[in-house]
């Protein structure tokens, strides 16, 4: 299994440095529902980052933390937030002002934190609609143990849909990173947004085009999920 994975992760990475050469676009690898020593496997192949989706389960996988950074990358319900702190490097759903609210609280020092975007505006999908970033951002500063280091973006699935429906996850991508860099012309102090994290297996090339500095893969390094 560990040289499935090493071979897996290298594939990505060698597809990554193609599209992207001398860029140091970051690969996270997802291990929603991956054991300890799986996750480990992509780490050592050359994954930079590991992303998990849920609090409990990675409170109970890294007991001892891991050697990359551990970003979480679900949905934070707020009775969580006392968990996360001290779990993860990084929040990369923040996707309102009560959950911003709820981690300031908690905070003593400074925790990296992501604004989650609902490129697609769906209803299944949490996240702030596009269109309400920019305002959200102004208005960080009311939660100063917070850095806003980058964006998430959430797109509608690319498995199973048509030319046209492609073509349009492809413009929400770019919408996006424009999105991103304008915000990151403001210079806000409390969101320097040095980083995107967008692009999932089945659509992380497209991503990697339109301006990512993180991919979030899973199945790519894992091969399918077993429910």
């Amino acid at each position: 299994m560990a040289q499935e994975i090493a071979e897996r992760v290298q594939h990505v990475l060698a597809q990554i440095e193609a599209i992207r050469p001398g860029e140091g676009v970051k690969l996270m690898a997802v291990t929603k529902m991956r054991t300890r020593e799986e996750a480990l496997a992509a780490v050592a192949a050359g994954a930079q980052l590991i992303g998990e989706n849920k609090v409990q389960e990675a409170k109970d996988k890294w007991h001892e933390k891991p050697p990359v950074p551990l970003h979480l990358i679900g949905h934070l319900q707020t009775n969580k937030v006392k968990y996360t702190i001290d779990l993860f490097d990084s929040v990369d759903s923040i996707d309102s002002e009560k959950v911003a609210e709820a981690l300031n609280q908690r905070v003593t020092d400074r925790l990296a934190v992501m604004l989650e975007i609902n490129a697609g505006q769906e209803a299944s999908k949490t996240g702030m609609f596009p269109q309400h970033v920019r305002a959200f951002l102004e208005q960080a500063h009311r939660w100063p143990h917070l850095q806003f280091i980058g964006m998430m973006a959430l797109f509608p699935s690319a498995v199973g849909t048509t030319l046209d429906e492609k073509k349009k996850i492809r413009a929400l991508m770019k919408e996006t990173g424009e999105l991103w860099r304008t915000c990151r012309e403001e210079r806000f102090p409390w969101a320097p947004l040095d980083e995107l994290s967008m692009g999932m297996t089945d659509d992380y090339e497209w991503a990697l085009e339109a301006g990512t500095t993180i991919v979030r893969l899973g199945t790519a390094l894992f091969g399918p999920r077993t429910y």
